[in-house]
């Protein structure tokens, strides 16, 4: 078989509930010439019976004996990626039938971009009714921008990459949240990102975010920062102040939502 243009990623973690919906999004693409590699990260639910049920030849399954989490499994499935693009989607969202096709058309029309994002509808648990639109607004070198965590380039795992910008980069499996913001600021020095006003993504808002994940949250963001301050030669110094701003704020309104009034005063500090 031929090495396919576009490889999705998926981790999965009992995921049994969502992963059906998932997967057939990503493999009725309108564009065909993709692989798609699940990486069962070690559920204890169904999923891996609910993946053995679907025979598509372009679905890899790779089960994992033990849950090592969302980084350890990208990382798996990017050392089997055949594709020459690279893209990611997580077991409860869902493509829309343009995903790839409307991103590989901005690569074509604008090669010198090695990512391409797009628009991100968020949807209620049943995927049902959209709450809201996300849409990028920025084009060109995106490192200044999501080190400042700056909305106007960075959602989530949205991008369409060029394989060749990842190279031997893979995710921190160390860090519980900001992976991915952490991936990409990796391989974005020297390159450029543009992106598809198209619906590229259907994020569904589930009711796992709990209390303690937002501590999580904090403590990610904080390692986040930690290492940028680490490692000048790659963030440039400039935008720190900024990006520690930005975490300050987020996560004193995320408390503040959350009801946790002396938290969101402490997260200030």
């Amino acid at each position: 078989m031929s090495d396919p243009t576009v490889t999705i990623i998926m981790a999965a973690y009992n995921s049994c509930q969502f992963i059906t919906a998932a997967v057939t999004s990503a493999l009725e693409q309108e564009y065909r010439d993709i692989e798609l590699i699940v990486v069962n990260d070690g559920s204890t639910d169904d999923t891996a019976r609910v993946l053995a049920t679907i025979t598509d030849p372009r679905l890899v399954v790779v089960a994992l004996q033990r849950n090592r989490g969302v980084s350890h499994a990208r990382n798996r499935a990017l050392d089997l990626a055949r594709g020459e693009h690279v893209c990611f989607l997580d077991a409860d969202d869902r493509m829309p039938p343009r995903s790839i096709s409307a991103r590989l058309e901005v690569l074509a029309q604008e090669p010198e971009l090695s990512f391409v994002d797009g628009a991100v509808e968020y949807y209620d648990p049943t995927m049902e009714r959209v709450t809201r639109k996300w849409t990028p607004s920025f084009s060109g070198a995106p490192l200044d921008r999501l080190v400042r965590f700056d909305p106007s380039c960075f959602f989530g795992n949205t991008w369409l990459i060029r394989r060749e910008a990842i190279g031997a980069v893979r995710f921190d499996v160390d860090l519980t949240h900001s992976e991915d913001l952490q991936f990409y600021i990796r391989i974005a020095p020297g390159r450029r990102y543009g992106y598809t006003r198209e619906t590229v993504l259907h994020y569904r808002i589930t009711s796992t975010s709990s209390m303690s994940r937002l501590e999580n949250l904090e403590r990610s963001y904080r390692a986040m920062l930690a290492w940028m301050w680490r490692n000048p030669g790659l963030v440039p110094r400039r935008a720190l102040p900024h990006a520690g701003y930005r975490v300050r704020r987020m996560m004193s309104g995320a408390y503040w939502k959350a009801g946790r009034l002396w938290k969101a005063i402490w997260a200030w500090r």
